[in-house]
């Protein structure tokens, strides 16, 4: 084989190489930016919900109940006696005695009569003495029956009065009853509000999580696909190595260097860092609670690590709002000391570290 043809070939598998990998890289990187704007998504709906459930709670905490039966009236306490004004009527009682003395007056009369006084005069004053007494027995009457129309009106007004305390007692029962059924119905209503809002939640905190799952699934998928991409180039290159090598020592050329070539061209090509595939850093980023502001939990991974949100204090470390762990909770096989300060190797544990 010539050496141009052996290099034809090394360069067309390289380019081959070359564009499988950039594929296989671009396509993860688009899979993990997709699960890492879904898990965005989640955690801001998570935090909406949570929100929401803190206060549909105060609501139900400051739920205030009166009691409806206080300060309840008795509409009887003041009733009056309707009969304690009524007075006798006299006047059949003066009847009665003018009735007798005139019977004696009578009496004394005829006796008078009989002892030669005038007969006519003795009849007229009979007559009108008959006279005076039958007006006197009809004024008798005419005052009883005042009498019990009194009595009839006094009881009248004492049982409409009866009816009417009955009537407003009775209504003043109903609307108080009314009332402690509305406090019911609506205690009921925000315990209802209260249960749905935590589903709500419930629901969000397990989305979340899954969403976190995926992120990380999707992450440890494009770290392999580029370190098996890379693979790939680099066992492209030394294939090419390996031909022009064999293709120069065959033409009699002394070309060691190519051999070497082959030979590197044979270890695969490393990943730019393990510690942060998101953000690429050189450096693992610090985790150590000295290093952070703002902290505030978020989250769970899949191996039940807490994830957290925060601002480093110096600005060296990173500006705005990210996105880890603590260093004092994680396996410590996944920390390291830098300047006295606890650093996190991310690719060791199922939390993506990121700006948020």
């Amino acid at each position: 084989m010539t050496f141009i043809a052996a290099a034809i070939i090394g360069g067309s598998a390289i380019i081959g190489a070359g564009i499988t990998a950039y594929s296989s890289s671009r396509a993860a990187k688009k899979n993990r930016e997709a699960a890492e704007d879904m898990a965005d998504k989640q955690l801001a709906e998570q935090q909406r919900m949570d929100a929401k459930l803190e206060k549909q709670k105060d609501i139900y905490r400051e739920m205030e109940f009166t009691n409806p039966y206080a300060n309840l009236q008795n509409y009887f306490a003041d009733m009056e006696n309707a009969f304690e004004d009524i007075t006798i009527n006299q006047q059949q009682a003066h009847f009665q005695a003018q009735q007798g003395a005139q019977q004696r007056a009578n009496i004394m009369q005829s006796l008078k009569s009989a002892a030669g006084a005038s007969g006519i005069a003795g009849l007229a004053q009979s007559l009108a003495n008959s006279g005076a007494l039958q007006a006197q027995q009809m004024s008798a009457s005419i005052g009883a029956q005042e009498a019990r129309n009194q009595a009839m009106a006094a009881q009248g007004a004492q049982a409409m009065d009866i009816a009417e305390r009955q009537g407003a007692s009775a209504a003043d029962m109903a609307q108080r009853g009314g009332e402690g059924m509305l406090q019911t119905m609506e205690m009921d209503r925000q315990a209802t509000l209260l249960g749905i809002a935590q589903g709500q939640s419930a629901g969000a905190n397990a989305a979340l999580q899954q969403a976190y799952s995926n992120q990380m699934a999707a992450t440890t998928a494009a770290n392999a696909a580029t370190a098996q991409a890379w693979g790939a180039v680099g066992s492209g290159i030394a294939s090419a190595g390996s031909a022009i090598g064999g293709a120069m020592s065959g033409g009699g050329g002394s070309f060691g260097t190519m051999t070497e070539m082959s030979t590197i061209g044979a270890q695969p090509l490393p990943v730019s860092s393990g510690y942060s595939p998101t953000l690429n850093t050189a450096t693992p980023p610090g985790s150590d609670r000295r290093l952070k502001k703002d902290i505030e939990l978020i989250g769970e991974s899949p191996s039940g690590l807490n994830i957290y949100s925060f601002k480093y204090i110096d600005n060296k470390y990173g500006e705005g709002l990210f996105q880890g762990v603590m260093s004092d909770e994680i396996p410590q096989n996944a920390v390291m000391k830098i300047d006295g300060y606890d650093h996190v190797d991310y690719s060791k544990i199922d939390v993506n570290f990121k700006q948020i």
